[in-house]
C-alpha cells in the first residue's frame, strides 16, 4: 500500500552530500538523526561507509537548504525467522540493505518529503540488491511513532519487542521517486 499524496519531483534534486549543503542549518526535530547529518555524515560516505543523499530545491543557491536525506548501507544479518524472507536462507549471515537513517527539515514537515524520500531509497535498494544481492531493505526506526510511519509502507517489526523493521526485496519496487542529478 502506497500513501497517494506527492510532492511535485520537478521542485527537487536529490544529490549526493557534499560541502555545498548546509548540514549545519539542517533540523529535523529528532536529535540523534540530526547530529549524524551535521557531525558523521559526511565522514561515512567519504570513508565508504555509507552513502548519504540529499533533497534540495532545483536551483537552489549555496549553501543548499536539505529538505531532507538518507542513509543507505550494505550490512549482513542473521534473518532466518523474519517475516517475509525467503524460505531456506544459509545458516550464516545474509546481505541486505540497511536504511540507517532518513529525516525531513522541521520546514518540510508534512508535504509528503518523507514518502518521497522512501520510495527513492526503496528503489535504490532493489538496484543495489539486483547487482548484488541481498533480501531486503532493513530500517532501525528510532521510536514508536517512526515505526508507524514505515509500517504504512510494508515494512514489518523483527520482533515485538526492537524497532528493527524489515522489507522483503520482492516488495522494494513501488511509490515515487526523486528523479538522481
Amino acid at each position: 500500500m502506497q500513501p497517494s499524496a506527492q510532492p511535485a519531483m520537478s521542485l527537487y534534486a536529490l544529490e549526493l552530500l557534499d560541502t555545498c549543503h548546509d548540514r549545519a542549518g539542517f533540523c529535523s526535530g529528532l536529535e540523534s538523526v540530526d547530529r549524524y547529518f551535521k557531525e558523521t555524515a559526511r565522514g561515512h560516505l567519504e570513508k565508504g561507509i555509507s552513502v548519504t543523499r540529499v533533497l534540495v530545491e532545483v536551483d537552489a543557491p549555496t549553501p543548499k537548504a536539505v529538505l531532507g536525506y538518507f542513509t543507505l548501507s550494505i550490512i549482513t544479518i542473521e534473518a532466518k525467522e523474519w517475516p517475509g524472507v525467503p524460505k531456506g536462507l544459509p545458516k550464516q549471515n545474509v546481505s541486505a540493505v540497511l536504511l540507517g537513517r532518513l529525516a525531513v527539515s522541521e520546514s518540510a514537515h508534512g508535504k509528503g518529503i518523507g514518502s518521497m524520500l522512501l520510495a527513492t531509497a526503496r528503489q535504490l535498494a532493489r538496484e543495489t540488491i539486483l547487482r548484488t544481492g541481498g533480501i531486503g531493505l532493513v530500517v532501525d526506526a528510532a521510536n514508536e511513532q517512526i515505526i508507524e510511519f514505515y509500517a504504512k509502507y510494508g515494512f514489518r517489526r523483527v520482533s515485538q519487542e526492537g524497532l528493527r523493521m524489515f522489507l522483503p526485496a520482492a516488495s522494494l519496487e513501488g511509490g515515487t521517486k526523486i528523479p538522481s542529478e
